[in-house]
């Protein structure tokens, strides 16, 4: 990508964001953070878009620190629309994060999982759009074979659940499809998450 390419976003901004050390992508997602509020006060959602465009696209390159950058980046621009905002853009923000699930890196899944935490913290009810999708991502999350994978997904099924019981128009009926769906696991960590939803409902 070229400094046009990244536009609004600087090069230097992209080149730390992509760092191989995380402190160096959390300096630059603080500066993300700071720069789509500044452009939401200046009410320039166009250039937010962009924003979002460009970090969508680095999380589906061949290098994993341009994804990881990729993703704390979205989760940046998630707290930066906050509340307010979030709601228009919570499809845009969830479905490059979704992707990296299916990633090989550990370390790509475990940034998802952080990365989804906190868009879905900001988006709240508006996540459940793509419940389906979200659920399932959840379940394969509940086996994965990194444990510090299934750590991070324990705290997002958490916040998930949370939003689902306080939402009063959520569709029960489709989650009990879902549920049913998956029900005859074999696996046990599978059976467990299932148990836990049931328990919930």
């Amino acid at each position: 990508m070229s400094e046009n390419q990244y536009s609004p976003l600087t090069q230097t901004v992209v080149r730390t964001l992509t760092d191989k050390l995380y402190e160096k992508r959390k300096a630059a997602a603080l500066e993300i953070e700071k720069q789509t509020k500044e452009l939401i006060k200046s009410n320039n959602m166009a250039d937010v878009e962009k924003i979002i465009s460009v970090l969508e696209q680095l999380t589906t390159t061949p290098n994993g620190n341009m994804r990881k950058g990729g993703l704390i980046g979205l989760a940046a621009t998630a707290i930066a629309l906050g509340s307010k905002h979030s709601a228009v853009y919570a499809v845009k923000l969830l479905e490059p994060v979704f992707t990296c699930f299916l990633d090989h890196d550990s370390r790509v899944r475990y940034f998802a999982c952080e990365s989804l935490y906190n868009i879905v913290k900001v988006c709240r009810a508006s996540v459940l759009v793509k419940f389906d999708e979200l659920f399932n991502i959840l379940w394969n999350l509940s086996s994965d074979p990194d444990q510090n994978v299934r750590n991070g997904s324990e705290l997002l099924d958490r916040l998930v659940k949370e939003i689902v019981i306080s939402t009063k128009s959520f569709d029960l009926q489709n989650l009990m499809v879902v549920i049913r769906e998956r029900i005859y696991s074999v696996d046990s960590s599978n059976k467990r998450f299932i148990i836990s939803w049931v328990i919930l409902i």
